[in-house]
């Protein structure tokens, strides 16, 4: 029995999604209500998210890629978000088998920015959201969620239902919370990116505060048969700011 929490809709082609640091499931619900006809989708809350519980000893990368996998239908098409998308990634290098399809959604094989990966997130900018979590994680949180926002032409009301969605489960747990991020500043998955096994689509937002669009050449280059698209007015949200334009992409892709 998987140890994290999922929800299954509708009946198909498997699909299985996962969010981003500090949200859950819910997050999803615009693509399950356009895809549930088509799809069988499975949504997972990662560990310590939403309704899914701390697994005992924490997790690392490869552990939130097991209990992931763990909650899974085998063969699907997983579509990860952020975070999501890189444990995601991780699973598919490690164990193609499981696997049909991937898509990652502002994600990236590497999310702190280095010399030689330039188009990233300052590795201080998450030292600031890891100090301030032990002293208030809802309001670390709801500085993040404006961080997905950003730059999007209806930000408010965007921020908003992300905002409304957020309420409809628990907060995440801190410990879970701290562990996600040590994820993001330490993961680099670039030089296994060779090893890759199955059809990839990237989908990123032109806007994107978080995982810069200009990143997009550098993964091309690490994965010239990868599909990368990219929406010109989403942010690092674009299946809920452009929900429309992302379902093309996403089932041209599936398709293929």
């Amino acid at each position: 029995m998987s140890l994290l929490h999922t929800e299954t809709f509708g009946s198909g082609d498997e699909l299985v999604l996962t969010h981003g640091w500090g949200l859950h499931g819910g997050i999803w619900q615009p693509v399950i209500d356009a895809l549930q006809d088509r799809y069988r989708l499975t949504v997972i809350d990662l560990p310590g998210h939403g309704h899914s519980p701390m697994p005992a000893g924490g997790f690392d990368l490869m552990r939130l890629s097991q209990l992931l996998l763990d909650a899974a239908p085998t063969n699907a098409t997983w579509i990860g978000w952020s975070l999501g998308g890189m444990a995601v990634l991780n699973a598919v290098l490690h164990w193609p088998e499981q696997f049909n399809k991937v898509v990652m959604v502002a994600a990236q094989p590497q999310f702190i920015k280095t010399e030689d990966w330039p188009h990233a997130t300052p590795g201080s900018s998450l030292s600031v959201f890891t100090d301030n979590l032990t002293q208030n994680t809802e309001q670390t949180l709801k500085r993040f969620l404006g961080l997905q926002v950003r730059g999007t032409a209806d930000e408010r009301e965007l921020l908003r239902g992300i905002r409304d969605i957020v309420d409809q489960r628990p907060l995440p747990q801190t410990e879970a919370l701290r562990l996600g991020l040590e994820i993001l500043s330490s993961a680099n998955l670039r030089p296994q990116l060779n090893q890759l096994q199955r059809p990839v689509q990237f989908i990123l937002g032109a806007r994107d505060m978080l995982v810069p669009v200009a990143s997009a050449k550098m993964i091309q280059q690490l994965l010239p048969h990868a599909r990368i698209d990219i929406i010109t007015e989403a942010g690092h949200a674009p299946f809920l700011s452009h929900t429309e334009q992302f379902l093309h992409l996403l089932q041209e892709f599936i398709k293929q």
